[in-house]
């Protein structure tokens, strides 16, 4: 009698196990990753990295997954920081002689003001194929700061976070 309710057990657990294998099992998320998404992916999880400028004069702690680039003298007050098609620019303008501000410019160019704080202002926009986000920083009487994002359009949902923290930026 046990060993006939056993060999039972065993055969309904073995048709069981084979009916689960003979249906259509549900697979996973499964799509086509985008640069956008394979983006994100990199981006995800970050520490700040610190970064003092001589060029600037300033820290700049910047996410650790992009990575600082060696400009040339010639380039000027400007540091970069950049991510397959991403980039972050940050530069410095003596407001000395300057005819138009920074976030002038960047109007001229055809950005969007978004945003404007006692000290500074956040604009958005767009040219041929980079779409940019950027905060221009009135840092004293001598010298303007500005942060710029600049990434494809198809970018778009990747690059959130540097968004965040462009519009964050202060200056240490």
């Amino acid at each position: 009698m046990k060993r006939s309710r056993f060999l039972i057990l065993a055969v309904v657990a073995i048709v069981m196990l084979w009916g689960c294998n003979s249906r259509p099992q549900a697979n996973g998320y499964v799509s086509e990753l985008t640069s956008a998404d394979s983006l994100s992916i990199k981006m995800g999880q970050f520490t700040l990295l610190k970064y003092h400028s001589d060029r600037l004069g300033f820290n700049i702690n910047y996410p650790s997954y992009l990575v600082h680039q060696d400009l040339p003298d010639e380039v000027g007050m400007q540091e970069l920081f950049m991510m397959d098609d991403v980039s972050i620019s940050v530069l410095v303008d003596s407001l000395a002689g300057m005819m138009r501000s920074s976030g002038q410019r960047m109007m001229g160019m055809g950005a969007e003001l978004l945003e404007v704080g006692d000290d500074y202002t956040i604009l958005e926009g767009q040219d041929d194929k980079w779409e940019y986000y950027g905060k221009v920083i009135d840092s004293d009487s001598l010298r303007q700061i500005t942060i710029i994002l600049r990434y494809y359009p198809e970018h778009e949902d990747a690059v959130i976070e540097l968004k965040e923290w462009v519009k964050n930026f202060e200056v240490q």
